[in-house]
């Protein structure tokens, strides 16, 4: 399965094509041609996060519904492979129902209900 950084990462390149307008409509029939629209959300996240500036890369930044403990930060700092330095950035979204979203070095983890059962749903419908 094609993964959403990829696509961002592809996007991007195809933007800095000459002929740029026709490359990314070109990229849109093929998210289209192989249902990948259900990810162009965290497609676009990416490619904010790849054309932001490098330093925000070294910051490790989570969403989650409620406040986390100490034993939950160190755990998703354990999943993104973020050094145990990393500074942290805290945000707190009603949106988030069970788990976490965490974004390291332009890596989106998204550990949410939501795209759990999403994940399951479209595995099953396959």
């Amino acid at each position: 399965m094609m993964k959403s950084r990829t696509l961002a990462e592809f996007a991007i390149k195809l933007a800095e094509q000459p002929n740029a307008e026709k490359e990314l409509k070109r990229f849109l029939g093929y998210i289209e041609a192989h249902n990948l629209s259900g990810i162009l959300p965290q497609v676009l996240d990416h490619v904010r996060r790849l054309t932001s500036s490098a330093s925000s890369d070294t910051i490790l930044r989570i969403i989650s519904r409620y406040e986390l403990t100490k034993k939950d930060i160190d755990n998703i700092r354990s999943t993104t492979g973020a050094p145990k330095d990393v500074r942290v950035e805290e945000t707190r979204d009603p949106s988030v129902v069970g788990g976490f979203k965490a974004t390291y070095q332009g890596h989106m983890y998204d550990g949410s209900l939501h795209h759990q059962v999403t994940r399951l749903k479209t595995t099953l419908t396959r």
